[in-house]
């Protein structure tokens, strides 16, 4: 009696397993399956904005901005969204700067980037470090820097955040020149004028689904 239990609970138990066993197979493929056949991500500029907060006086007092272009030089069609942005290469004009103030867009266009090397555009590569975090590799006045970017992707959405500092692309110059010409708006009421050399940088993109 006890030795028919036994034998019974050992067939119960081999049975579980090949069906869990088969459900895995079953789930693995489905999966698989998905890998080749499904939806495909792209990143498109048409539905892409860079934004950036630049800041003035001693209060930090933000100016907020955006550039209307963006090229994409290597779009791709992956499995997942983050796929689709992991090693994307990028650039930006500058003439598409856009802040809302035509006088402040030309001191920023002229007297900042008109200062520096290789002016005509920004360029960089994104590559994705973990499920958070990203590094963007930026040319700026002739020399590449990276600077990371936090970022959340739902659905077809993506949100990236993050802050660069001006003095790793020595902007000095440029920056002094900027200054000098925003000095006057730039002076709070401690009648202090002041630049910063932080700027804050905000991604936001509806990927492409086919």
């Amino acid at each position: 009696m006890y030795t028919k239990m036994i034998i019974s609970v050992l067939a119960l138990f081999f049975a579980f397993s090949i069906v869990s066993c088969n459900q895995i197979k079953k789930e693995k493929a489905n999966v698989d399956q998905f890998d080749k056949s499904g939806k495909k991500y792209s990143i498109v500029p048409k539905t892409t904005t860079i934004f950036w907060t630049g800041y003035k006086t001693t209060a930090k007092t933000p100016v907020k901005g955006k550039f209307t272009r963006l090229n994409i030089l290597n779009s791709k069609r992956t499995n997942t969204a983050r796929e689709a942005i992991d090693g994307l290469e990028f650039s930006i004009p500058i003439s598409s700067l856009f802040s809302n103030e035509e006088s402040r867009d030309t001191k920023i266009k002229d007297l900042f980037f008109g200062i520096m090397d290789q002016t005509e555009l920004l360029s960089g590569t994104l590559n994705i470090v973990n499920d958070t975090l990203a590094n963007v590799n930026l040319k700026m006045n002739g020399i590449s820097k990276e600077f990371p970017l936090s970022y959340f992707i739902s659905g077809q959405m993506l949100s990236m955040q993050g802050t660069l500092n001006l003095d790793n692309w020595n902007t000095e110059k440029a920056m002094k020149s900027f200054h000098k010409a925003c000095e006057e708006k730039h002076t709070g009421n401690d009648g202090i004028s002041k630049t910063w050399h932080d700027v804050g940088i905000n991604v936001e993109s509806y990927l492409k689904v086919e």
